[in-house]
């Protein structure tokens, strides 16, 4: 059954990078519930381990796949290559970038040539 394809939402992609960032900050918080500073470098480094595996093994992270969104090629909608996605979630990590957005994209997404998008199963 093909899949079809459409933008995601700025709203579902929120949705989706709270639910990874809660995640990591969850267990980072039980592996170290005392020092902040370590949590904080810990934290993300799960998120980038989270992100990034789920990415190349099923085109979306945790969170991605809870909002029923995923990341793919912004010209032929075809998965992203693993250097692709390790340079998209260092990009993300540094958050910066999520914050300036270009005709709905943001930087991270246009750097790597990728794009979000909601994905859904055809009923025919």
């Amino acid at each position: 059954m093909p899949m079809t394809f459409k933008e995601a939402s700025l709203g579902r992609r929120l949705w989706a990078l709270f639910l990874d960032s809660f995640g990591s900050w969850v267990l980072a918080t039980a592996i170290e519930p005392h020092d902040m500073g370590k949590r904080l470098f810990l934290q993300m480094g799960i998120l980038f381990i989270e992100i990034s595996l789920l990415t190349i093994l099923q085109g979306s992270s945790f969170g991605q796949r809870v909002a029923k969104i995923k990341v793919v090629d912004f010209q032929n909608g075809t998965p992203l290559s693993i250097p692709r996605i390790l340079i998209r979630t260092v990009l993300i990590i540094l958050v910066l970038p999520a914050i300036f957005r270009s005709e709905g994209r943001s930087v991270h997404d246009i750097l790597t040539k990728s794009v979000v998008v909601k994905y859904y199963k055809k009923l025919n």
